[in-house]
């Protein structure tokens, strides 16, 4: 039986893109959180009984992040696909997510002047170590970038939990029979 097209536009939407990016930045996730749970995992055999308890707890959050970056994309490919179900669990994974990097992005900015006076001192450590001079410089550019991302994530994770709420988009979306 043929399904029905959903009411509504088909042209360009905004929302559309930023759903497209939020599942491509999710599979990214899936990818670096397996992938450090099978260097994890490699590692398991020389493990003392203390620091095979605290693998195991980081293999906990890769496992837990991987599956909630899994999440994500089921529910944008919903929402790319059009299914009315995946509009309101992407809403409040849209809200959650802007939520984590407001507290992240928080809880780095304070940590801002601990980091940037530990940077600074190990440019003057390493000074004549080109190599690790440049790491250092690595480092804080991933810090500020990493700031600069959550800066703009957070808006834009709000404003698309609020655009998929809206009843136009709504529209769009189609209902199982």
């Amino acid at each position: 039986m043929p399904v029905a097209a959903p009411a509504g536009p088909r042209g360009f939407a905004a929302w559309r893109v930023v759903v497209w990016l939020l599942l491509l930045l999710a599979a990214f996730g899936c990818v670096q959180y397996a992938g450090h749970a099978q260097l994890l995992w490699a590692q398991r055999v020389d493990l003392s009984p203390a620091d095979s308890a605290a693998m195991h707890r980081m293999l906990a959050w890769d496992i837990g992040y991987f599956a909630a970056a899994f999440a994500v994309i089921v529910l944008c490919a919903g929402c790319i696909l059009r299914q009315a179900w995946a509009r309101a669990p992407l809403r409040v994974a849209c809200g959650a997510l802007a939520l984590w990097a407001l507290v992240g992005g928080g809880m780095m900015l304070a940590q801002w002047p601990q980091f940037d006076r530990a940077s600074a001192d190990a440019l003057v450590q390493f000074g004549s170590d080109e190599v690790m001079h440049n790491a250092v410089l690595h480092a804080r550019r991933v810090y500020r970038i990493t700031l600069a991302l959550k800066a703009v994530a957070v808006p834009l994770l709000g404003w698309l939990a609020w655009k998929l709420g809206t009843p136009a988009v709504g529209l769009q979306f189609q209902r199982r029979h």
